[in-house]
């Protein structure tokens, strides 16, 4: 039976054109703000936390990805060293593409093994509840992590749905989360106490995604697991629905940003080692 290529990028696979242009890459980084409401969230996060830190320091990012929390603050600590750790060979490859001098990349499986440099900050955005030994990799983080050293995580939780809509395209369409084989949907309870059994201190947590996320959210990934995995007809009318709904989806996504929140489906929290 033949299978229905699906794209390379829901599986974190960039064009081939990105090895001869590396640098469109900031192409990418604009539309994940456009598209990304966590990284709104990340990012104030990150930027506060970087500015804290002595001159020389080493911030690590687990499951780098793109490169999009690193990238474009390395040019703004050149003193310091940035390090992308993967677990993906195209993405590691497309980091040293970039040929920034501050900037390395790692092909690493954090549920294996840790990385060598001994961090004062740690970040992973978006990645443990696919990883399956997943206090194992809590572990390799908490290990390269100076005495005192920061760790933000961000992560999914709850996974409760608005709308009827988006559960039933949710399970009957491949998306990112079935193309990459998630393992879980995290509590908080149980994503903390992780966090607390191999050592970490929980300093403060943000809720991301309350119920004006949840509403951006459904909207925006119902059009485009439409658009990406749908037949020919059904794509063209979501094309048609994501643009005439985007306008709604980016304003939901600042209301989320902007109001304080006691739940949602997301959660960055800061620990300290």
């Amino acid at each position: 039976m033949h299978l229905k290529k699906r794209p390379s990028f829901l599986q974190y696979e960039y064009p081939t054109l990105l090895d001869h242009w590396p640098r469109l890459i900031w192409f990418v980084y604009g539309i994940n703000y456009l598209t990304q409401l966590r990284k709104w969230y990340v990012v104030k996060a990150w930027k506060q936390l970087l500015l804290q830190q002595k001159p020389g320091f080493i911030a690590i990012d687990i499951g780098a990805g793109e490169g999009q929390y690193l990238v474009p603050f390395a040019s703004a600590y050149p003193a310091s060293t940035f390090v992308a750790a993967d677990l993906n060979p195209g993405n590691v490859a497309l980091c040293q593409n970039l040929s920034l001098p501050n900037l390395r990349a790692l092909l690493l499986d954090i549920a294996v093994d840790t990385p060598s440099d001994l961090a004062q900050l740690v970040l992973c955005v978006g990645v443990l509840h696919y990883i399956e030994k997943d206090e194992a990799a809590l572990m390799n983080i908490y290990k390269c992590l100076q005495s005192n050293g920061r760790f933000l995580l961000y992560s999914p939780i709850g996974g409760h749905f608005l709308t009827k809509f988006y559960p039933l395209i949710f399970q009957r369409y491949p998306q990112y989360e079935s193309l990459n084989n998630r393992q879980r949907i995290y509590q908080e309870e149980e994503l903390l106490q992780k966090l607390e059994r191999v050592g970490f201190r929980i300093i403060s947590k943000t809720y991301a995604y309350g119920w004006a996320g949840k509403l951006s959210h459904e909207i925006f990934n119902s059009c485009t697991t439409l658009v990406f995995s749908a037949a020919w007809p059904l794509k063209t009318l979501a094309l048609m629905a994501l643009v005439l709904f985007y306008p709604l989806v980016l304003v939901l996504m600042a209301v989320d940003y902007l109001l304080p929140k006691k739940k949602g489906n997301g959660i960055l929290v800061l620990c300290e080692k």
